[in-house]
């Protein structure tokens, strides 16, 4: 059975997953219950930005790296601790280790065809 994800139910989720489609990267959460697991999808045409908190390895690689998938990676295996929507629909996202990831509503810096949204998809089980 497929349900919409609501933004409070991604604490306690883990990023098991970055990616990217024809269009737009991905970050793949699962909520790792038991009976069965589930998994979800944030969608992304837009630009973001990762603080790496007091994590030197995490600050090396999304300072070094440029490409987004390769920044992405940075948040595998991370735990969502808290998340919201400001007043101008960036989603804000803090995760363990003192990470801030937060989606931009502005274009992709590497897309100018980029709409500038992201969304979040079904729940699934696993």
């Amino acid at each position: 059975m497929h349900t919409q994800v609501q933004l409070e139910d991604l604490p306690g989720t883990f990023v098991t997953e970055i990616g990217q489609g024809q269009v737009e990267y991905f970050i793949t959460f699962c909520d790792n219950r038991t009976t069965p697991s589930r998994q979800t999808r944030l969608y992304m045409d837009c630009d973001f930005q990762i603080e790496a908190g007091s994590n030197p390895e995490l600050s090396r690689l999304i300072t070094e790296h440029r490409h987004p998938l390769a920044q992405l990676s940075a948040l595998s295996s991370l735990t969502v601790e808290e998340i919201q929507v400001n007043a101008s629909g960036e989603l804000i996202m803090r995760l363990d280790d003192d990470v801030v990831f937060t989606v931009l509503n502005q274009a992709a810096r590497d897309d100018p065809h980029s709409y500038a949204e992201w969304r979040l998809g079904w729940w699934q089980d696993t």
